[in-house]
């Protein structure tokens, strides 16, 4: 899990032992308190990503590059791969199409 993103970002936290989400907490900058899916990316055949079932329930999904962590909308994110039929989806791709994204420097 993205121990460090909890600790740079979230206040309130509450962990929670499930497999749709680990954590509950307020985003510093919001203070609107959401469940976040904070597992580590995965490695796959030619790529590093993350599953994502279509009944998580999930408020948002933390993604990460070397420099940033990506929320994303856990709901636009099912809603946008349904309207599109898609299997997968890249991080960029869906950060132009998706209206509910936090990019949040790493400290």
């Amino acid at each position: 899990m993205n121990i460090k993103f909890v600790k740079e970002y979230l206040t309130n936290v509450k962990w929670i032992d499930n497999n749709q989400w680990q954590v509950e907490g307020l985003l510093k900058q919001s203070n609107q308190y959401y469940k976040f899916d904070i597992s580590f990316l995965k490695d796959f055949t030619d790529k590093k990503g993350k599953l994502v079932s279509s009944k998580s329930q999930a408020d948002k999904v933390l993604f990460e590059d070397d420099i940033n962590w990506i929320l994303v909308d856990t709901q636009e994110l099912i809603k946008h791969m349904k309207e599109f039929n898609l299997k997968e989806v890249k991080l960029e791709e869906l950060i132009k199409s998706i209206e509910w994204n936090i990019i949040l420097p790493k400290k």
